[in-house]
Parts: structure tokens; sequence; C-alpha cells
């Protein structure tokens, strides 16, 4: 599915064995684009989901890679992330979020279309800080005519009691946890997230997922939908010390990409 792909953060594989929802170190967790398509030549805002566990200041430099797609794929052209610079590298900016013109290309150069009919213009985000550096790609949905997909909205994240009840997290009020404690999530979105759109000859009602970070404990589920929405967050290694915060980052996402994204925090006891 095409969410997947824009998911796949090319070039951002993780340093070592640790899962990939455990967040240490530089990271690029997710892109998102306002709007999630445009046509060649329109402006869209990039705003990148960089983290750093140290602190330190993050420069994002973003570019646009022309490059035609592997033949009969549409899977993106390596040389997009393996080359600094080049002739279908068009550099957008730095900064995040960032106001940028899409180049003026021919979208069929990134064919065959997925099954909702989409083609994509692989955009490079390249996090770094001092000697360190990520390099990932965003899939940006170029329009061709047909109704243009919007981003997803997560409209709450809350925790699941044993008898179903929720409770918000806040944004400012982090949850107080302790050490072993287990603890259900989800995340909802609002009611005009889910689109239809023609694919496949037919009318499709998206699907979407959510991707969740912490720097601290572990989560059952990575990934979420609507129709398996819960995840248990454990607090078990790796934990920072007692009385730290723990970051958690919540990602939706839809099929064509769309992405929104939260921020929301434990507080270890």
């Amino acid at each position: 599915m095409r969410w997947l792909a824009i998911v796949m953060l090319l070039g951002a594989c993780n340093k070592s064995f640790t899962p990939a929802d455990h967040v240490e170190g530089l990271r690029v967790l997710a892109i998102k684009a306002e709007p999630p398509e445009a046509a060649p030549g329109a402006m869209t805002t990039l705003l990148a989901l960089a983290v750093d566990t140290s602190g330190a200041a993050i420069t994002v430099d973003w570019a646009a890679c022309t490059e035609a797609a592997i033949p009969g794929t549409g899977v993106v052209n390596p040389d997009c992330l393996q080359k600094d610079t080049a002739a279908f590298l068009a550099e957008l900016g730095t900064g995040t979020p960032l106001a940028a013109t899409l180049p003026m290309i021919d979208p069929n150069i990134f064919a065959p279309p997925d099954a909702s009919g989409g083609l994509y213009l692989p955009i490079r985000a390249r996090a770094s800080i001092s000697g360190d550096r990520v390099d990932v790609i965003y899939q940006m949905r170029l329009a061709q005519g047909m109704t243009p997909n919007h981003n997803p909205t997560i409209a709450t994240v809350e925790v699941v009691a044993a008898d179903g009840t929720t409770t918000p997290l806040d944004e400012a009020t982090p949850l107080a946890v302790s050490s072993g404690q287990a603890i259900t999530v989800r995340a909802t979105f609002t009611p005009d997230s889910v689109e239809t759109y023609t694919g496949q000859g037919k009318m499709l009602t998206e699907q979407l997922r959510v991707s969740w970070f912490a720097t601290g404990g572990t989560f059952s589920e990575p990934v979420t939908g609507i129709p398996k929405p819960n995840t248990v967050w454990t607090a078990v290694d790796p934990l920072p010390a007692s009385g730290s915060i723990i970051d958690v980052w919540v990602v939706g996402r839809d099929e064509r990409g769309g992405t929104d994204f939260v921020h929301r925090a434990f507080q270890l006891r």
C-alpha cells in the first residue's frame, strides 16, 4: 500500500538493532506536506518531524528528485539519496516548515501509478546536526486533475482503561507512569480524515494507520489502524532515569501521502 512507501524513510535505517519505535539520537519520524497533493509548479509547505534526543539543533535541507523511477516499478531511484548534488536534484530550500515550489516535471516519469492512480515526486529531506546526518524520502503526490487528497487530522490520543473508558492525554501535562506499568493507548481521527477516492475503476475508502514512537518503553503494536486502534505501551527497558520525561510521537497516515503527527509525554516516577 502507498502509505508504506510514504512511511519508508529511505536511507534512514536504524544505526543499531533497537526497535524502530524506540527513538534515540537523530531521527526523522515523518514528513508532512500541506497540501499533500499539488501539481508541478505549485506550492506546498513541507514540515519534518525531526528529533534528536541529545537536544542538538537540527538543520533540514530539502531537494526534489526529478530522476525517473526504476523502470516498470514506480520505485524511487536510489540516486535520489546517493547523490549529494546532481542535475536531477532541485534544491527547495532549508528549514522546517518550508514553503516550496514543486519543479515543473511530467508526472509520468514516475509511472506506473499506484492502486489509487497516484504518481509521486520524491522529495529528499536531509536532517543534520554536528557530526550526524539522516537522509529520508517523502513521496509527494502530484495532482492530475482528480479530487485532491487532504491530510488526515489526529483528534485525540487517549488512555483506554480496562472498562473501556478513555482519558485524553494532554500535550501540556505529561502522564505520570511507574516502571513496569502497562498503559493501553489509542489515537483517533476527525471524521473528515477518512476520504473516498477512485482507484482500480471503483470507489475506495482510505485506510488510516498510526505509527507510535517513544524515547522509552515499548509498544505492543508499533503500527495500529482504525479497525484495531489500541496498542499497549509498557514502561520497560529502554527507560531513562526516574523523574525523566519520555517523549511520545504519534504519526497518522492515509494511503495517498497524507500525514499528521502530534506529541505527548510520560513522566517516569
